[in-house]
């Protein structure tokens, strides 16, 4: 199934749910309409057949950040409230939704572009990629997350050098930082990427889901509040088909079939 503008592409197959930037030509910078179709395409995910979404960038890139328009600058653009209707609600959308994303990155991956790529779950990167916080470079700070994302990352000392600074990172250095989860060649990183969302959209996908609320519970609140979202999740996994199906194919050793039940 595909959907969308064609400036953000949809596609749902066997479960996993694929969205690309598609602006090649400025490097998939995303416009305001853009972000429009790309906030309709993250919220839909609550309600389809998807059980992972994976977001990416059309050819060489991932995405260049925001496509400035300059007649913006110039016409009392409300810049406040378009972040508020726009990025901030998908963002907060991807951390909120149990369901994983992995951002599958290749090429330049700045500005907000970098930030929805750390709101995901996961992310692979090609070795050709490169990331930056690049807004004090034209004057702006950060938006789409980058606050609370980079220092989440890898401490505040190093965010703010790196933020404040709009240094490049290479795919390497992101790896090595721990901004990123791995860096594949460029060859390797479409399968590497249909691997995982594979195994994901095929594994026991309300332990999944319940993992990552666990882990948003954890990050966010204390660790007896993590002890007892886990209590109560572990109590609903207790009783679920998964959990017996998983039981059985260890005892018969054979791979379990999940029914995500």
């Amino acid at each position: 199934m595909s959907s969308a503008s064609d400036l953000i592409q949809v596609r749902l197959e066997n479960r996993i749910k694929t969205i690309t930037f598609n602006q090649p030509r400025k490097k998939n910078a995303i416009s305001a309409a853009m972000s429009r179709h790309f906030l309709d395409a993250i919220l839909s995910s609550r309600d389809d057949e998807s059980r992972v979404v994976v977001l990416t960038g059309a050819e060489a890139d991932f995405c260049a950040g925001a496509d400035l328009d300059p007649s913006l600058m110039q016409g009392g653009f409300d810049v406040t409230e378009f972040l508020r209707t726009t990025y901030n609600p998908a963002v907060l959308a991807m951390r909120e939704m149990n369901k994983p994303f992995i951002a599958k990155v290749r090429g330049s991956c700045v500005g907000v572009g970098f930030n929805f790529a750390l709101a995901c779950d996961i992310v692979y990167a090609s070795d050709t990629a490169s990331f930056s916080q690049i807004f004090t470079r034209i004057g702006l700070s950060s938006d789409g997350g980058g606050a609370y994302f980079m220092p989440e990352r890898i401490g505040y000392h190093r965010a703010f050098e790196l933020m404040a600074t709009g240094t490049m990172i290479p795919a390497a250095e992101a790896a090595q930082l721990g901004i990123i989860n791995r860096m594949l060649p460029d060859a390797e990183l479409d399968a590497a990427v249909d691997a995982l969302a594979e195994r994901l959209a095929n594994g026991p996908f309300l332990a999944i889901q319940h993992t990552k609320a666990n882990l948003r519970t954890g990050a966010a609140g204390t660790l007896a509040e993590a002890l007892d979202a886990e209590a109560v999740h572990q109590g609903v996994n207790f009783r679920s088909r998964d959990f017996f199906e998983g039981v059985a194919a260890f005892l018969q050793k054979r791979k379990p079939q999940y029914k995500g039940e």
